[in-house]
């Protein structure tokens, strides 16, 4: 349970715009942040390239391929305004299932106006490319590309994925040019635009068709293998040439369609085309359906086997590719995990809607509910694998249905070490908030923590001894922590603490202090820290918390409060609501961050306020605070200063702040948006030395 996120950063309210254009599904981020193979798909195959449910079964399929052959898929499309990388199943359908004319067929002249206008489209490959290089995919399997129209010396009719295939560097893997386009003159095209063109597994470099294996032209290269096409695209990338590569995979023999069948379906396609004055991008899919038609289906089979077949070699080439960078991520996956051991929660919660108080009195209100992953172990630790890249979880959830619906909703990486327990329920938490988002009462089930047992600790001893870092909720049992202090004392790793509950936080502190004292690190609220004192003094507080008072009298208190306990501690992030947060660090600290991680006996403590910087048009309270912690340990796990670290924390907070959920399904597009984002948020960052 987690009263200080219902409250800590709800006054965060400084006004800009975060709304993110591109969103990159964790699984997708992982990969690339990780340098495994990744292989961009488009989305007009589903939007406007096949008919339901063709469209779906093969989008799915062909992402199964991708998987089957060692790489990540990415499907790219665009939802509601918000350009996505990494569809899932339902955004598939979602997009599926929309009427065709409220969906748009989308190029690079269309991304402004849909993004704008948040409106839906399936991305073409010129668009899809764009979206792929801004992101760092290079390797992008797409049916076949458009090209220069029959007529097109004439009628200027070109493709926008010939020019982008000059200035934008993807690897665009296809079956060719669609056979319906002129294909000479869009190899000539290709020529002028500088793209390098290439066969793939070929007899004599002959050039495919999309739905045949021979498109009677010739281009200069062949490349027989995966492992040849892979050299070829590193040489490219290292000459940083900014223009992409096309490289043409025959349809499997098997499924190849008879060329004078298809050239006369495709003459009568485009005669009925011109009859009907079809013009622009509704030609393609006008052609290919009307194709389909003629040759009663085989056509629509050709493509789905293509496309799933390009698919495959691309994830064998961009496998190949990744395995140069095989020593840069052998490098990183030697980083140790930061290890994350606590509770994992289905939050159901209830807003109330109504303009009256809250009173605990039998009476009914009228609310909003929603469900989301929650638990403030599991938050902070998904909070770091999106930041950091990786984590380590260990948690508990029942063997129930609610446990089902909790996993569904975490990443499959913090699912590694999770305990499934026979004998008890998914700890289900409801949290209730006024009309203002105030949080006003929890009601938890929290037994199935007490499965996180010593026993199943030791048999994850490898976990402590490999992390930098031990994050501890005080969600689990003394018992538990017990061991968590003895496997950190053993493996002399420090551990940050999460008290996650005033009537909770001072649990660990009646345990001897030779075990406390690997606890070098705590975030708790003002009511949390009173907790923390009188356990480790042993004295009562004479003073009752209260974050509403002047912001004076408060830094008063809280300092206070810090100096009898800061000497156990490198490092105490006392949160002040709306107010800020007040920082206790030992002073050698102050320019070397690496301390606030030392077992070493703490020296003179300093103390910071950091104000907290104002948000507008905030969505949801729950979990700002466990992404507080995610950006503050992320920045400090990657040495950058005391001051980087709480802008780390603040902007991190203020995306949660920005979501629906507790833990965003993004914060940054990548770890250079994220540093980005938090040195920029140092010029406004409003420090006070107390």
């Amino acid at each position: 349970m987690r009263r200080s996120s219902c409250r800590v950063f709800r006054a965060l309210t400084r006004t800009f715009s975060t709304k993110q254009q591109i969103v990159v599904h964790p699984d997708v981020r992982h990969a690339l942040a990780q340098k495994q193979p990744v292989v961009a798909l488009e989305s007009t195959i589903i939007t406007h390239g096949m008919p339901m449910p063709e469209n779906v079964e093969t989008a799915l399929l062909v992402e199964q391929d991708v998987r089957r052959n060692g790489a990540v898929p990415a499907t790219i499309g665009i939802i509601d305004g918000c350009i996505t990388v990494g569809l899932t199943q339902e955004e598939l359908m979602e997009l599926a299932r929309k009427p065709r004319e409220q969906v748009i067929k989308c190029s690079r002249r269309d991304l402004p106006y849909v993004v704008k206008m948040g409106q839906s489209g399936g991305t073409t490959v010129a668009a899809t490319m764009i979206v792929a290089h801004r992101v760092g995919i290079p390797i992008f399997a797409t049916g076949g590309i458009g090209g220069v129209h029959r007529e097109g010396h004439i009628t200027l009719d070109v493709s926008a994925d010939l020019v982008e295939l000059g200035r934008t560097p993807v690897a665009v893997i296809c079956s060719g040019v669609k056979s319906i386009l002129d294909i000479p003159r869009t190899l000539e095209y290709l020529e002028t635009q500088g793209v390098c063109v290439a066969t793939y597994a070929s007899e004599g470099g002959v050039f495919p068709d999309f739905y045949t294996r021979d498109s009677g032209c010739k281009v200069p290269y062949n490349l027989p293998t995966a492992e040849h096409a892979a050299q070829l695209l590193r040489a490219w990338q290292q000459l940083n040439l900014q223009s992409g590569v096309l490289i043409g995979v025959p349809i499997p023999a098997e499924h190849a369609a008879d060329k004078s069948a298809i050239d006369a379906a495709i003459k009568q396609a485009n005669a009925e085309a011109l009859a009907q004055g079809i013009t622009g991008k509704d030609v393609t899919p006008f052609l290919l359906a009307h194709i389909a038609r003629l040759t009663k289906g085989r056509s629509l089979q050709a493509n789905i086997a293509l496309i799933r077949n390009n698919a495959s070699v691309a994830a064998q080439i961009a496998c190949e590719l990744a395995k140069e960078q095989s020593s840069t991520t052998s490098r990183k996956s030697s980083i140790k995990k930061p290890l994350v051991v606590g509770a994992s929660i289905l939050d159901l919660s209830f807003k109330i809607t109504e303009k009256r108080n809250l009173h605990l009195d039998g009476a009914t209100y009228s609310g909003v509910a929603k469900q989301a992953a929650g638990g403030v172990g599991r938050n902070i630790a998904e909070g770091i694998y999106k930041l950091y890249g990786d984590v380590n979880l260990i948690s508990a959830v029942g063997r129930d249905q609610l446990g089902e619906i909790l996993r569904q909703l975490m990443p499959q990486t913090l699912q590694n070490s999770l305990i499934v327990d026979e004998s008890h329920a998914t700890s289900l938490c409801s949290v209730v908030f006024d009309q203002s988002g105030d949080c006003k009462l929890i009601l938890g089930d929290m037994e199935v923590h007490n499965s996180i047992t010593p026993q199943l600790l030791k048999e994850r001893s490898n976990l402590f001894r490999d992390a930098p870092l031990i994050v501890m909720d005080s969600n689990i049992s003394e018992q538990a922590m017990t061991c968590m202090l003895e496997l950190a004392k053993h493996y002399q790793v420090p551990i940050f603490f999460e008290p996650t509950d005033m009537f909770i936080a001072g649990k660990p502190f009646k345990l001897p202090p030779e075990l406390t004292r690997h606890i070098r690190l705590t975030k708790p609220n003002i009511h949390e820290l009173k907790t923390i004192v009188e356990t480790i003094t042993g004295q009562s507080v004479n003073w009752e918390p209260n974050t509403k008072v002047e912001r004076s009298e408060l830094l008063a208190q809280a300092k206070q409060l810090l100096h009898q306990i800061e000497s156990h501690f490198n490092c105490i992030i006392a949160t002040l609501g709306a107010h800020g947060v007040l920082l206790s660090i030992r002073s050698d600290a102050a320019h070397d961050t690496s301390k606030l991680l030392s077992l070493s006996p703490s020296c003179e403590h300093i103390t910071h306020f950091y104000a907290a910087p104002k948000l507008s048009n905030i969505v949801n309270v729950s979990g700002a605070g466990d992404s507080f912690c995610a950006g503050f340990i992320t920045a400090l796990l990657r040495s950058h200063s005391l001051d980087e670290c709480v802008a780390a924390g603040f902007v991190s907070a203020e995306r949660a702040l920005l979501s629906e959920s507790a833990v965003p399904s993004t914060y940054f597009q990548n770890e250079l948006a994220f540093e980005s984002s938090f040195r920029d948020a140092l010029q406004t960052l409003q420090r006070h030395s107390l």
